[in-house]
């Protein structure tokens, strides 16, 4: 029997873990596709529990199915279930014989495997996100039995070698890039990077990760700045995303006589050093480390801000992981004008010198004197607001991204 409802057309979502606080973007793709009026599944290998309201909000919960394919654990179960799975399939010789052959060695698992993935075989629309997760639909579509039409979004780290430091480019992508239907990349800066690493020019779309807007908003568009001017950065504590270098911007502002407040939003591996520079600088007046936050905690610390800095960087020597930054996009729909770093994508998030400032990577003065200027500048940061607000919603909504989206599954079929 079939896992999914014949009358409809029906999407399925290929998505490592689900769902992420990082990663609501995957939750808003999966309601665009309800909203459009596709029956959708949601394969994942893994349900994050401490997270699962995300998806009983919506009530996506009866929509996931695990990612395990029922391999017996006793060997000898294991092998008799796999005779029967073998007679029972027996039509489809050719094509379980042709999955075998992409395998280097045999292996009981690959017929458990394939049996797994048959069950999704009438599907209208099979959608991959990260292009890490895209095994085995790759080489499912290269046996030619598998009938959906793919579509795989890349979202950043999933497209820059070594993939999880270790990963060789050794033709990883060479079979997805063949026999997907489409391809997604948020920005013409993953789209150019898609490209060099051979995925053909017209199976790209740009697709930009949207911002929910109706969430994302400043109450009042006006705001007093009064005599503290409050700094914020969200994102991951990684050594990619630059916070160290957003304290120096810090330091020297305090140093130079202004006063200034900041806020890090986040958690992560660089948790450490950032509080062993904050300490070692005397800046624990200034700065506070604020963890990890739910949406609506971030969204009311945007609204009692004024300016978002984002000094991501780049991570394999010149190669950036930042290809879109929602969270620049999100303070914006708040109000804030960005000041970050020319790293990746982040260059098309806003307009320099109109909704934000962009320098260049690890310029730590440009910066500091970008936010000096609007310090000595108020009427100019309520300006930049107003207009980031204005650039938001014209190219980055919710709305706006779930049309792109309509085009793209229509397109597909």
């Amino acid at each position: 029997m079939k896992e999914i409802e014949e009358n409809r057309k029906k999407i399925v979502f290929k998505i490592p873990e689900f769902p992420h606080f990082s990663e609501t973007f995957l939750v808003a793709q999966i309601l665009t596709a309800i909203k459009l009026g596709y029956d959708v599944r949601i394969i994942t290998r893994k349900i994050i529990t401490n997270n699962i309201h995300l998806v009983e909000d919506y009530q996506l919960l009866n929509k996931i199915i695990i990612d395990d394919y029922k391999v017996p654990k006793n060997k000898f179960v294991r092998v008799l279930k796999w005779c029967l799975l073998f007679v029972f399939y027996l039509k489809q010789f050719r094509y379980i014989y042709g999955y075998f052959k992409q395998h280097e060695k045999f292996s009981l698992t690959w017929l458990y495997q394939w049996v797994f993935y048959y069950q999704f075989d009438e599907a209208t629309i099979f959608h991959i996100q990260y292009g890490t997760y895209k095994y085995p639909v790759d080489l499912l579509k290269k046996t030619g039995f598998f009938k959906p039409k793919v579509i795989v979004t890349f979202h950043g780290h999933d497209a820059f070698f070594p993939l999880y430091g270790y990963i060789e480019n050794n033709g990883y992508y060479d079979n997805l890039f063949h026999y997907a239907d489409i391809v997604t990349a948020n920005t013409p800066y993953l789209r150019n990077q898609l490209l060099r690493l051979g995925c053909q020019k017209n199976k790209i779309e740009l697709v930009p990760v949207g911002v929910d807007t109706e969430r994302f908003f400043r109450k009042n568009e006006k705001y007093a700045i009064g005599n503290t001017l409050k700094l914020i950065t969200v994102g991951r504590l990684n050594i990619v995303k630059g916070q160290i270098y957003a304290l120096e911007v810090l330091k020297k502002l305090i140093v130079s006589g202004h006063r200034v407040e900041f806020k890090i939003i986040g958690d992560g591996p660089e948790k450490g050093a950032l509080q062993n520079y904050i300490d070692q600088n005397n800046l624990s007046a200034n700065v506070k480390l604020m963890g990890s936050r739910t949406s609506k905690e971030i969204i009311t610390l945007l609204r009692e801000s004024h300016l978002f800095l984002f000094t991501s960087v780049s991570k394999y020597q010149g190669k950036s992981t930042e290809t879109q930054g929602l969270a620049t996009l999100e303070a914006m729909s708040c109000g804030l004008p960005v000041i970050g770093f020319d790293s990746g994508g982040i260059k098309y998030t806003f307009e320099d010198s109109v909704s934000g400032f962009l320098c260049n990577e690890y310029d730590v003065n440009c910066v500091f004197n970008k936010v000096k200027y609007l310090i000595e500048n108020p009427k100019i940061l309520e300006k930049m607001g107003v207009e980031a607000i204005k650039f938001v919603n014209k190219n980055y909504s919710q709305k706006i991204v779930d049309e792109k989206w309509k085009y793209i599954y229509e397109k597909a079929l």
